[in-house]
């Protein structure tokens, strides 16, 4: 009673909140600009500020397993947009977390968001949000680490969390640049060339991408790159999370195993949309790969059935 709750998935590629009382939606990238250790560009704003040379750093407050307290200030800003703070209800918020959060992690994420101005926060897993009530086998593929599960009846089999996501295909992507062009390009150049690639290959083409580059003089140009040389970029972060899912299932029965093959894999985050990880799965395991239309807002969408 007199409160008003929110369901929030903090991404380190992006921030989604839902308001309950509403039903509407806000969302920002988990980016910020800062000079002199104040922030001076949130989220997509803070990519104008690029190229401005050493005295403005772009920084990505989560990063793998770090989490900066300045999450607090875009936290602020997204809560803005669905106007938390001019509300008489107390705002109180459902947050989404991997299963490989402790106490000391919780704590921390809590005084980030208390900080932020929100009043109460209740934990709930990206596993219990995702599982189905007969075995399922889950793989969320995000920005920063890919988790993936074995469930029976709610009780976990296996898990394990690994760093092969869509970040480590950027830092590949970057590598590759700079062997092919003797350029240097930035991290969100880097995530851009990867959806361009994923886009050009679902359409079973290739093509010549651009994007801006500094070369080894300093100067900011373009550069033209064709999609298959970064191919090997994607292909070797989704072998490496299709070969972890592989050990996961290898160390079950045998009656499990059929029971997971016969209902597929469940895979989620913003890395199912990546050509390649879908079709190296289901090589893998000969069975359906279950992917929503959306899979990087499967988590925010399930929160809304579990809104008090």
């Amino acid at each position: 009673m007199f409160e008003r709750w929110f369901a929030l998935d903090i991404g380190a590629y992006e921030i989604r909140l839902y308001d309950q009382n509403r039903h509407m939606d806000a969302k920002m990238r988990t980016v910020m600009a800062m000079e002199k250790g104040e922030p001076i560009a949130l989220g997509q704003d803070a990519f104008s500020y690029l190229y401005k040379g050493p005295k403005v750093e772009v920084r990505y407050p989560i990063w793998e397993d770090d989490i900066d307290a300045s999450l607090s200030r875009l936290l602020k800003k997204c809560f803005e947009k669905l106007e938390i703070g001019q509300s008489l209800l107390k705002p109180c918020i459902l947050l989404a977390i991997p299963d490989w959060y402790d106490e000391e992690r919780k704590l921390s994420m809590e005084r980030i968001l208390l900080d932020s101005g929100i009043k109460k926060v209740r934990f709930i897993t990206n596993t219990d949000l995702l599982w189905t009530r007969e075995a399922c086998f889950l793989i969320h593929a995000g920005h920063s680490y890919t988790e993936m599960g074995i469930y029976v009846n709610g009780t976990r089999r296996a898990y394990k969390k690994i760093s092969f996501a869509g970040s480590r295909i950027d830092d590949q992507i970057k590598k590759a640049v700079a062997t092919k062009t003797n350029c240097l390009i930035t991290s969100e150049d880097a995530c851009s060339l990867k959806h361009a690639c994923s886009d050009v290959f679902w359409k079973n083409r290739n093509a010549s991408l651009q994007c801006h580059a500094m070369d080894r003089y300093q100067r900011l140009g373009q550069i033209t790159i064709s999609a298959s040389d970064l191919w090997p970029a994607l292909e070797m972060v989704e072998k490496q999370i299709v070969l972890w899912a592989k050990q996961c299932f290898k160390e079950q029965s045998f009656d499990l195993k059929q029971a997971l093959l016969q209902k597929g894999i469940h895979l989620s985050g913003g890395l199912a949309h990546c050509f390649g990880l879908p079709q190296m799965l289901e090589q893998a395991f000969g069975c359906p790969i279950l992917v929503s239309s959306a899979p990087e807002y499967d988590i925010i969408n399930a929160m809304k059935e579990e809104l008090p």
